[in-house]
């Protein structure tokens, strides 16, 4: 059964009846980019959700919004989190808990680095209670995380675990439906309209796009470029946009046939930087001032760039790329970067 696309408004009313909290600055800036469009013969654009305000930023600052807010309508007075070592979550979800007042347990999974640096370093810094563990990947996380509440409730605590919430993934999808929303009215600003978006997504952040789309009747591309392999982004993103369609009570589902996503742009794996990626990396420094990380948005660009390259992504189209933010990454993987820098036949400008 097909609807009739809502306006922006209408899905902006539908978004605010879910309780959340102010954390983010927005809307983030959408920044054209001349001298990349002009190398590329596309109009390119960059929505700028490293800037939305938390310890250095990112896109996790948008969904906290309302997986905090959860938290806070449980009466959560203690907060835990598992996730990757070098996670841009866990240190936006740091800075959320300092801001709402709560204290965070972050349960890491990853090798312990001789000395603390990138994320690891400013989730020390907002003192969040770190616990390191050894399981073989994220999926794994899941009855340490129950281990370590139930320790909490013996002691008299009231802990609140992110990652089992009903919020959980549905908070990254209503963010950015409420992103593409912003997109569209910046671009609209400017006579144009978006041909293509690119974003690091597993799935949950593209779920939103997706359902934007879709419920606005948009023609707009959709590409997701996954940085791990830990979920199926085809599946993840059309289940966690059917759960938020029905969050929203839209009405209708997505399938994983209409998910565009790859894998091809993740390299050896999760957190180790490729060549590709680092020269997307450079190339955004060198041409528009614009840092990008090496473990998600630099591959992401890596990803768009090679669209471009093998003409995926059309002449003079309106590509906007989503800048989701990681620069701490940049002082943890430095030993990579100057490596790449300093390789052989490395031009000063690429």
């Amino acid at each position: 059964m097909s609807h009739p696309p809502l306006t922006g408004e209408e899905l902006r009313a539908r978004i605010a009846k879910t309780p959340r909290v102010k954390l983010a600055f927005l809307p983030t800036p959408l920044q054209h980019c001349p001298r990349l469009s002009a190398d590329l013969d596309v109009d390119l654009w960059v929505k700028r959700d490293d800037l939305t305000g938390l310890a250095f930023g990112g896109n996790k600052t948008r969904n906290l919004e309302f997986r905090m807010a959860e938290a806070v309508e449980a009466g959560a007075d203690i907060l835990v989190f598992g996730v990757e070592i070098t996670s841009n979550s866990a240190r936006q979800t740091a800075a959320a808990a300092n801001v709402l007042g709560l204290p965070l347990v972050l349960v890491l999974r990853g090798e312990v680095p001789s000395a603390p640096q990138g994320n690891l370093l400013v989730n020390l810094l907002l003192g969040a209670q770190i616990r390191l563990v050894d399981v073989p990947s994220f999926n794994h996380l899941g009855p340490v995380l129950e281990e370590i509440a139930g320790e909490l409730r013996t002691a008299g605590r009231r802990p609140f675990v992110l990652n089992h919430a009903r919020m959980f993934a549905r908070a990254s999808a209503l963010a950015y439906v409420e992103a593409l929303l912003e997109i569209r009215e910046q671009l609209a600003a400017h006579g144009r309209m978006a041909d293509h978006v690119f974003v690091s997504s597993g799935g949950k952040g593209q779920a939103g796009l997706i359902l934007a789309k879709k419920a606005l009747a948009l023609s707009v591309r959709i590409q997701g470029i996954a940085s791990t392999r830990n979920e199926d982004p085809w599946e993840y993103a059309a289940r966690t946009a059917t759960d938020a369609a029905e969050l929203l009570e839209l009405g209708l589902g997505v399938s994983p046939g209409e998910v565009e996503n790859t894998f091809d742009y993740i390299g050896k794996g999760y957190g180790i930087p490729t060549d590709a990626g680092m020269e997307a990396i450079v190339r955004f420094a060198r041409r528009e001032g614009i840092l990008l990380d090496p473990v998600y948005s630099g591959k992401a660009a890596a990803g768009m760039l090679d669209h471009v390259r093998r003409g995926v992504v059309r002449r003079g189209a309106t590509v906007v790329f989503i800048h989701t933010g990681g620069q701490p990454a940049l002082f943890s993987q430095s030993h990579a970067l100057v490596e790449y820098l300093n390789g052989p036949m490395r031009r000063s400008e690429p």
